[in-house]
């Protein structure tokens, strides 16, 4: 992706704003894979905040704090990305920042960030996973030497070894064989009572009034946009820079397969959906291994 410096009048132009990204939109392939196109990105420092990985998942959030500042990716963008971002950031709400570009220029920045940083879930360090994009995208797009080493310097949770992936469990041996457009695809939780999914040769099914809570609720919106090929959609939301992002399902391993099912699995976890989902069926994967 280009790395292009924005022009002082353009951030008026059409509707267009500045962006600063913190986390996974600091990286180029998720920018992408989350239908993302911006104008520009260029580095910058943000100021008057700071970073802070928080939650079970550790994700990274900006957190006001006056004197304080970091660096991450500024985007231009147009309304209609900037549309697209308040959905995916939805359980954040938009504030502007100051931030200056390289150059000395200073600009002001949409940053998306929370009402409450009290959570009822306990913090821990970031995934591996999740620092490994933050430290390529910060590479990509030229970040500032010292917040590259801060990010490679981090404790994180190591990726878990094939052997210790979680599952929802082996299907029945009687459990029928399903199609994803006649058994799956109209399953989607909103025109249906339940969502089926379809991961690593499983079908699973939840009925979501079961299940309160916004983050469950946020995970749904991903389906809705990406589809309920989980490892294709969680490939794209969760891209991981050792397994990539396939663009088929015949370019998956078996161990991407079992790893992305672990991922929704502590995904279901941590938004206390884990106990309502079932396996109801199988259904047909060639893996490329």
């Amino acid at each position: 992706m280009t790395i292009e410096a924005p022009s002082s009048s353009s951030a008026s132009d059409a509707g267009n704003a500045y962006y600063f990204a913190i986390g996974a939109m600091m990286n180029p392939n998720s920018i992408k894979n989350r239908n993302i196109y911006p104008i520009s990105s260029v580095p910058a420092e943000l100021f008057d905040f700071e970073l802070k990985f928080n939650g079970a998942l550790g994700f990274a959030d900006a957190i006001p704090s006056k004197g304080s500042s970091f660096h991450g990716v500024l985007h231009l963008v147009d309304s209609e990305t900037m549309a697209r971002l308040d959905a995916l950031e939805i359980s954040y709400k938009r504030v502007e920042g100051q931030a200056q570009l390289y150059d000395g220029t200073m600009v002001t920045a949409t940053v998306y960030t929370k009402d409450s940083f009290v959570s009822t879930q306990k913090d821990n360090p970031p995934q591996q996973r999740y620092l490994d994009l933050l430290i390529e995208g910060a590479k990509h797009f030229q970040v500032h030497e010292k917040q590259i080493k801060f990010l490679e310097s981090h404790e994180c949770v190591p990726r878990p070894q094939p052997h210790a992936f979680k599952s929802f469990g082996p299907a029945a041996a009687d459990a029928p064989l399903m199609s994803y457009e006649n058994d799956i695809c109209p399953f989607n939780g909103r025109d249906t009572p339940n969502l089926r999914l379809a991961v690593n040769g499983k079908v699973l099914e939840i009925f979501v009034k079961n299940v309160e809570g916004t983050l469950f609720r946020n995970s749904m919106n991903f389906y809705r946009q990406f589809g309920q090929r989980v490892e294709l959609t969680l490939s794209r939301i969760l891209y991981d820079p050792k397994y990539g992002c396939p663009e088929s399902l015949e370019e998956c391993t078996r161990e991407q397969s079992a790893y992305i099912e672990h991922i929704l699995h502590q995904g279901s976890e941590v938004n206390t959906s884990i106990d309502h989902w079932k396996v109801i069926g199988c259904i047909l994967q060639e893996y490329k291994d």
